[in-house]
């Protein structure tokens, strides 16, 4: 099942990326809504961060392209912002909190340009939006995971896009750290924002996303969230994986949708 959307944040055509002659992600072609939360979701090994990776420029497909708001990534750069893994970053890096955040400003003024008065309001102001004003001269290895990610998301913030593509933000954060996490997307939403989040947790889902992208190399679905979790899409994507899945399913249908134990 795949939802056309007119007028789209992000479009791929044909998206290919191949890692030693096997296919990472199989001819993507999509189209996406502005303005929504929208899941990215698949098994282990599926290719989503592979998937965000070509979209924001990172990795360049082997075939096929991404369009942003009807242009190429060089010609919106500045409009997107983009949030790795904390596991693939060295946190052992001598930086400050403020530092990193500060980062993102460079990012979207230039590398060789000097922050100014509205930049540094610009870093305190987001840093106060993740809770982290305090922490600010803290050493970055000094964080908790919870903290470090919410550094990340803080020097997303900072370079106020209109996309944001978010790369497994919720692992490993404790559940009071997940919900500020969730509420802070929400209110971006609000702001006229799209963000992309790879997730992996199908029990939180519901609670999370207003579009969904079901992924398993192939793409396997795309469109609102009631749509296209369904057992048998589910069951198409993960495959094996299935049973605990199809319980979800079933209580889907019901209209209840299970949070996890916090």
């Amino acid at each position: 099942m795949i939802t056309e959307v007119k007028d789209p944040s992000i479009e791929t055509h044909n998206l290919t990326v191949v890692y030693n002659k096997k296919p990472a992600i199989w001819n993507i072609d999509f189209t996406l809504p502005k303005g929504q939360i929208i899941g990215i979701m698949g098994p282990n090994g599926s290719g989503k961060s592979t998937l965000l990776k070509s979209i924001m420029g990172i990795v360049d497909p082997n075939i096929g392209y991404v369009r942003i708001f009807d242009e190429t990534l060089d010609e919106v750069r500045d409009r997107v912002s983009y949030v790795p893994q904390r596991q693939s970053v060295d946190w052992d890096f001598p930086a400050s909190v403020y530092d990193v955040v500060a980062m993102g400003r460079y990012a979207r003024k230039g590398m060789f340009k000097r922050l100014n008065k509205a930049d540094h309001e610009v870093i305190l102001e987001c840093l106060d939006k993740v809770n982290l004003l305090p922490y600010q001269n803290r050493q970055i290895s000094q964080l908790s995971g919870g903290q470090q990610q919410r550094v990340f998301l803080a020097r997303a913030l900072t370079q106020e896009a209109d996309v944001y593509l978010m790369d497994e933000p919720l692992v490993g954060v404790d559940a009071s750290t997940e919900q500020s996490i969730i509420t802070l997307l929400k209110q971006m939403k609000s702001e006229g924002k799209t963000i992309l989040v790879v997730h992996h947790d199908l029990h939180t889902a519901s609670d999370y996303f207003d579009w969904l992208v079901l992924l398993n190399t192939r793409l396997v679905a795309s469109g609102p969230f009631s749509e296209v979790f369904a057992e048998d899409i589910l069951k198409d994507t993960y495959g094996g994986q299935l049973t605990t899945l199809s319980k979800i399913a079933s209580l889907l249908k019901e209209k209840s949708f299970p949070m996890r134990h916090k």
